[in-house]
């Protein structure tokens, strides 16, 4: 949580917004006080801000800490860009010794500065007085594998026929959410927002600043496992969706043990507003299947409330039918027809680093899924590939799996294992724990080309990028922080 991290609306929007808040609105929400000389009661605010690096006239800046950053050290560039309100936790004295003096007299008469007692609380606070006093509603989505693809899934289906506001990239915790709510404009009728965790408590507290009207989690996995100390406290946490939206209609993956429990439990409470989706299970609300894959498409066939149908998706993967089965639900939820959901799936398209189909300029075909990783989803990749007809080599890129804490050497371990039998001719491991990987690699009884690094190690990257062949078909896939774009970026520029 940065100043640096947050999205803001751009100058000409904010301009285009009608006022979100007055000062005095802004002080009932937070609990906060005026601790400036504000030209007028009516100062209003069209935004909300964390941004310094965007024009900031007419929007209210609040100044987030991190762990890395303090945004009260970026006060005087907030005023530079023309914030109307500053929100800190810092007194008056303190303030003025951070913006200096002469910023001061220059801008407490024309600036409302608000102080509260904790300026992330006093965000989910102020975002919570919105969304009280607005009419959208809110589906939330959570699930440790899928829930961004779902949440852009649902924005396309329902864009065009409603308002909605979709969550920026992954603007999905304790910042991100409040945020999000905050820029959907007041005539918005649904927000369609992502919520991610990595403790427990973290989708109560979520629950608690949007009160959803629909909910589904996706899948439980073991992303996250390391901070939450097993899969059942990872399902445990993943559970808070539902449970901290009592009034929501719930939605349940029934392909999944861990949610099909959840579904379990809620039918034995009595529980009315629910809905399922099954790839097995006719008997689900939404019930899809894969009829063929590629690597440009994928079509699916089964039914929606019923009404069967079948559709052509521009997305690769046999793990999108989950994604598309949620967000059908969801949009079932919300209120459209099953057809019209059926006449839009064809329109539904994966974004930067999920199963991205890149082509290289030599012809080679490169699925690039680097936005993150974990064991499910680095199985369900390797397995498309696996089923893909290929008529040169199949290779892999991957990358270390962060956030697993004491099951790490394991999981690695049994990813090289799978890896082996996935008949690659060509593969590269990358991370800290490419010892483990290496061990699984051999117990399978791999025996094409592997290459193993600790680290990324861009001489690697442009040796195997160099006998790429236009038939081969590549993938590339790890855990954020390792930047596996990096291959690509290398692999592209030895066309130039």
């Amino acid at each position: 949580m940065t100043e640096s991290k947050a999205e803001s609306v751009t100058e000409t929007e904010a301009s285009a917004l009608a006022p979100m808040f007055t000062w005095a609105q802004v002080i009932e929400a937070t609990g906060g006080k005026l601790i400036s000389q504000a030209a007028s009661q009516d100062l209003s605010f069209g935004a909300v801000s964390t941004d310094t690096r965007r024009p900031l006239k007419g929007q209210l800046f609040v100044a987030l800490k991190g762990n890395q950053f303090d945004a009260h050290d970026f006060l005087t560039q907030a005023l530079d860009q023309g914030a109307t309100g500053i929100m800190v936790h810092l007194d008056q004295i303190a303030l003025r010794q951070k913006v200096g003096e002469e910023n001061w007299q220059k801008y407490s008469s024309r600036c409302a500065f608000i102080q509260v007692a904790d300026t992330l609380r006093a965000l989910q606070d102020l975002a919570y007085y919105w969304r009280k006093g607005s009419q959208f509603k809110v589906v939330a989505i959570s699930g440790s594998n899928g829930k961004t693809t779902t949440k852009e899934y649902l924005g396309q289906l329902l864009e065009g026929d409603l308002r909605v506001h979709v969550s920026p990239a992954s603007f999905n915790n304790h910042w991100g959410v409040p945020i999000s709510l905050l820029q959907a404009k007041s005539n918005c009728e649904w927000v369609v927002q992502e919520m991610g965790m990595n403790h427990q408590g973290e989708l109560t507290r979520l629950c608690e600043i949007a009160e959803p009207d629909v909910a589904v989690v996706t899948m439980v996995g073991q992303a996250h496992i390391g901070e939450l100390g097993g899969q059942e406290q990872v399902a445990a946490a993943k559970e808070e969706l539902y449970l901290a939206s009592p009034q929501a209609l719930h939605i349940f993956n029934l392909d999944n043990e861990w949610t099909s429990a959840m579904h379990a439990r809620a039918k034995e409470k009595g529980s009315k507003a629910l809905m399922t989706f099954s790839g097995f299970n006719a008997s689900a609300d939404v019930c899809l299947r894969a009829e063929q894959m590629s690597l440009a498409e994928l079509e699916v066939s089964g039914h929606i409330a019923g009404v069967e149908g079948k559709a052509r998706v521009p997305v690769c993967g046999r793990q999108n039918v989950v994604n598309l089965m949620a967000a059908s639900a969801a949009a079932l939820a919300v209120g459209m027809a099953p057809e019209r959901i059926w006449a839009k799936l064809p329109q539904c398209q994966g974004s930067w680093g999920r199963s991205q189909l890149v082509r290289l300029a030599k012809g080679t075909q490169v699925l690039f899924d680097a936005y993150n990783a974990n064991p499910e989803s680095m199985k369900a990749l390797l397995n498309n590939l696996y089923e893909m007809p290929v008529k040169g080599r199949r290779v892999a890129v991957l990358g270390e799996m962060f956030e697993l804490g004491e099951a790490a050497s394991r999981l690695h371990f049994e990813l090289g294992q799978a890896a082996g039998l996935y008949g690659l001719d060509e593969l590269w491991f990358m991370g800290p724990h490419w010892r483990d990987f290496e061990a699984g690699l051999r117990s399978s009884g791999f025996s094409k080309n592997a290459v193993l690094s600790e680290a990324y190690e861009q001489s690697l990257a442009l040796k195997l990028g160099s006998v790429l062949n236009p038939e081969d078909v590549a993938i590339i896939k790890g855990s954020r922080a390792m930047k596996m774009e990096r291959v690509l970026e290398d692999w592209q520029s030895l066309a130039s």
